[in-house]
């Protein structure tokens, strides 16, 4: 019996209702090629293999590999691997890779700034987190849930929150509940052109002072007349101004 490894964050998905509706909303279609990350013992594998074009499995614990061989599919390609260190170009065709992965917190942010670096070549993602960091991508200003992290997401891509599960959906039994969200890229956004480049040191500035009146911040990498010309209320604090905001800054930058 294979256990769940504390220090890789496992947690499997073990409800097959959920399951289920988790197929249904990423609706593979069977010209897709998919990359998922984390398949675990194979639960999502298993029914994604079978209705996708290509499925790519990149498993870093080699325990669980047994588990993933034995799914009888012609369509599983499997990886171990770390996702970090994964060299997508080498199963890349001409067709944007469908992503999917149920992350552990811990690795959570690496895996979403890994994602940022590769969005040109994802038609879609589909990740299964904790709510609490799920919370954090998807809040909107005025929440203290919204972060720098919240800020780069939402410029990037398009958030979808599909799906909430209770820890009983899974095994081991987590502690907190989880969140289903789908992420579709914005065209002709990138994450290293010039004013993405610009949005990173933007929030990152003002977020290391997030109790701060963004004034105080913005006045070190701006001038007073560049702030006039914004008209955003200076005595906010950053979680109070918007992604458009946030992006109407960077770009006055370049």
């Amino acid at each position: 019996m294979i256990k769940a490894k504390k220090d890789l964050g496992q947690n499997f998905l073990v409800d097959q209702v959920a399951l289920n509706k988790i197929f249904e909303l990423i609706n593979p279609k069977n010209t897709d090629h998919f990359l998922e990350i984390g398949p675990g013992k194979g639960a999502l594998t298993k029914i994604l293999s079978n209705n996708a074009g290509r499925l790519d499995a990149v498993e870093l614990d080699k325990d669980l590999l047994l588990s993933l061989k034995l799914i009888n599919s012609k369509k599983l390609y499997i990886h171990n691997a770390n996702i970090l260190n994964f060299k997508i170009t080498d199963i890349l065709g001409n067709e944007k890779l469908r992503i999917v992965g149920n992350l552990p917190y811990n690795i959570s942010t690496d895996i979403m700034l890994w994602s940022f670096n590769n969005l040109s070549k994802f038609k879609d993602m589909h990740f299964m987190f904790q709510k609490e960091y799920g919370d954090r991508l998807s809040a909107e200003p005025n929440n203290k849930s919204y972060g720098r992290i919240s800020v780069l997401t939402q410029y990037l891509m398009e958030l979808d929150t599909t799906l909430y599960l209770e820890p009983e959906s899974f095994k081991p039994r987590p502690s907190v509940e989880s969140v289903f969200i789908r992420f579709i890229p914005i065209k002709d956004r990138n994450f290293l052109s010039p004013v993405s480049i610009k949005l990173q040191e933007v929030t990152k500035e003002v977020f290391m002072h997030r109790r701060k009146m963004i004034g105080k911040s913005l006045k070190k990498i701006l001038t007073s007349e560049q702030l006039e010309k914004m008209d955003i209320d200076l005595s906010l604090r950053p979680e109070n101004i918007s992604v458009n905001d946030y992006i109407r800054i960077a770009e006055a930058l370049i």
